[in-house]
């Protein structure tokens, strides 16, 4: 009986584990693109043309290696020529959406799931 518990305790322990580590991987830089996408047309309701102009944005941005310095101004000129694909509404959205995410960033919730 005493074996039988203590088996069990291994394998939720090990399945917790397992679960943990698969929740932290990283993500590459198309399926991050791809999960900004996505939330950004759940927000913002976009067009398939939106979607397609974006992600060639996004995969210009990736492409190049900003140094440390030059990688915000690269970030608010890939955030303004977002804004241009946008509606006046979705550009309103959009901008608390940026705001938000710089707020979680400062609180130190930057890269968690928002579950």
């Amino acid at each position: 009986m005493k074996r039988m518990f203590l088996m069990m305790a291994i394998a939720i322990a090990t399945t917790l584990q397992v679960s943990a580590q698969e929740s932290k991987t990283k993500l590459t830089t198309q399926q991050r693109t791809e999960q900004r996408i996505k939330e950004m047309d759940e927000k913002l309701t976009l067009s398939d043309e939106q979607k397609t102009k974006i992600r060639e944005l996004y995969a210009d941005f990736n492409k190049q290696k900003y140094p440390r310095e030059k990688r915000r101004e690269a970030l608010e000129k890939l955030t303004a020529d977002i804004c241009l694909l946008l509606t006046a509404e979705q550009q309103t959205v959009y901008k608390q959406m940026i705001e938000q995410s710089i707020a979680d960033m400062k609180k130190g919730k930057r890269g968690q799931s928002k579950e």
